[in-house]
């Protein structure tokens, strides 16, 4: 009899879905190449949150349900499932007879039953995992207490009414919970195995079980490469590799001389590829307002933030729009578009050139000695930061050099809060509305050392609420931020995905992030 055990956390936002028609075979199985930033390093579902981690185990991997290209959820490891009329109990019949497949595609011994995922859902809401799931799947009874250590785990909403039977229950309806299955911190554990790893499941391939369609076929520190048993036009195999002989290449360009089978792309130069369009990068102004800093004066960063935001000009290059808020427009949180239900959160600073006078009372010319608008060289922005520093020595007589890092340096001085201003893309990681919003806590970081307790706390509880409640505490927490003017959004960053002719059924949501292959074909 398989048992149990506890773990925590991750998000949900839109998804962009590519559904193509295509014809035609060829005698093998055809391959699809994705380039990755990082070789993939974590392969345990319940604790993947990285991007290339989380894309290698939506294929390796199999839920309850998954999403087909035409946003449809459909069984998968399931054969049907029931919805109580309350909406507040789901049960699943899973299919008998299937097991995990061992590296290179062996067969094991490992049956996937209900006890499986009721291992997985523990897990996440074990304190110890530091799960990036829990926060999806709060609905669940007892979630926060189980999570917060006061509750048993045999309390969690989930069980196993049966061998292939799976019963969750939710404290509160939550519509978008189907579509939260399909997330990896979702799909099943075995309990034996996890625990004959001793630490490192899904660290090494030895120590990981498929349960999807592909299997782990090689992993090294080339690429990670996965595989199936299906022929063509079927893609049979993923290669997620790195891009180590063609950089500065275009997408289009990498697409073309078949270095891979589709590329992210942010140019904006006309292609006839299929593409899907999105944006998950605010670029915003960021004052570092530490105690001690001469940003810490609330009333100086709303009047700077002014004077920036009446100035700026959107670049031509078609890569950039007006910043709605810091979240971009396009993510949802439970299936609610953010952007459209939280509305405009842009402060209004009516008169940002008095604002200044007053703030300036008391300050000496030499309390800005030092200051540099810091941002990251090759960004293309020069100009927009050179647009804003001509607006400030304009109005207020400042004027602050620019200065230009590589990306690698940028990143490390902005973790460690070693700026006085900078210029920087605050990014939507994994779609998440809530870490995008944690970074400005100091538990997610500090990015601006700005700090609120009333933020903290409104996030917090956020983390504990679904649907419309989620979204309106985020929402509040958005507006208090940018009130502050510690963050000043300035520009939406508009990205696209690029795929090769005749790949088709591709699913690909860049904010979770998700690149499924199940239904993929190349003609």
């Amino acid at each position: 009899m398989k048992q149990f055990f506890r773990i925590t956390a991750a998000v949900l936002a839109a998804a962009f879905l590519l559904a193509l028609t295509s014809c035609g075979s060829s005698s093998s199985a055809p391959s699809f190449t994705w380039f990755v930033d990082t070789i993939p390093a974590n392969l345990d579902p319940q604790v993947a949150s990285a991007a290339p981690d989380v894309i290698a185990c939506e294929n390796l991997y199999s839920g309850l349900v998954r999403k087909k290209a035409d946003g449809e959820i459909v069984p998968d490891l399931s054969e049907s499932w029931t919805i109580s009329s309350d909406g507040k109990t789901y049960t699943f019949q899973i299919k008998d007879g299937l097991t995990y497949k061992a590296v290179k595609g062996a067969s094991t011994d490992h049956t996937i039953t209900a006890e499986d995922f009721v291992f997985a859902f523990r897990r996440i809401f074990q304190p110890q995992t530091n799960s990036p799931y829990a926060v999806e799947f709060a609905a669940l009874e007892n979630s926060a207490a189980v999570l917060a250590g006061t509750a048993d785990a045999s309390t969690l909403g989930v069980s196993a009414a049966g061998p292939l039977t799976l019963v969750f229950r939710l404290s509160e309806k939550d519509d978008n919970f189907l579509a939260k299955l399909t997330l990896p911190g979702a799909m099943p554990c075995d309990e034996a195995f996890f625990e004959s790893t001793r630490g490192t499941y899904g660290l090494t391939a030895k120590t990981t079980l498929s349960s999807g369609s592909f299997y782990l076929y090689n992993w090294t520190a080339s690429g990670l490469f996965l595989r199936r048993d299906v022929s063509s036009p079927m893609i049979g195999s993923l290669r997620l590799v790195q891009n180590t002989g063609s950089t500065g290449k275009s997408a289009a360009q990498l697409i073309a001389d078949e270095k891979c089978s589709a590329a992210l792309d942010d140019t904006g130069e006309d292609t006839s590829l299929q593409s899907v369009a999105y944006s998950d990068t605010t670029w915003a102004l960021l004052f570092n307002s530490a105690e001690g800093s001469v940003f810490s004066d609330q009333e100086l960063r709303q009047a700077l933030a002014g004077i920036a935001r009446e100035n700026v000009e959107v670049p031509s290059s078609g890569l950039y729009t007006a910043a709605e808020g810091l979240v971009p427009t396009g993510l949802s949180v439970d299936g609610i578009d953010y952007r459209k239900s939280a509305r405009n959160p842009l402060p209004t600073i009516t008169d940002p050139r008095t604002l200044y006078l007053n703030a300036r009372q008391g300050m000496a010319s030499s309390d800005f000695s030092g200051v540099t608008i810091l941002l990251p060289k090759e960004a293309g922005l020069t100009e927009l930061a050179e647009q804003i520093n001509g607006a400030w020595q304009k109005d207020c007589s400042l004027f602050f050099s620019v200065e230009e890092v590589p990306q690698e340096e940028f990143d490390k001085r902005l973790a460690a809060g070693s700026y006085t201003i900078a210029l920087a893309p605050i990014r939507a990681e994994g779609g998440s509305v809530y870490q995008m919003l944690q970074q400005f806590t100091a538990e997610g970081g500090g990015l601006t050392g700005w700090f609120d307790p009333i933020y903290s706390q409104r996030l917090a509880e956020s983390a504990q609420q679904t649907g419309s409640a989620r979204c309106a505490l985020l929402a509040d927490c958005e507006r208090q931020l940018l009130e502050g003017c510690a963050v000043v959004p300035l520009l939406g960053q508009n990205r696209r995905l690029l795929v090769a002719d005749g790949i088709t059924g591709l699913v690909f949501d860049p904010f979770t992030p998700v690149l499924d292959l199940t239904d993929a074909q190349k003609n």
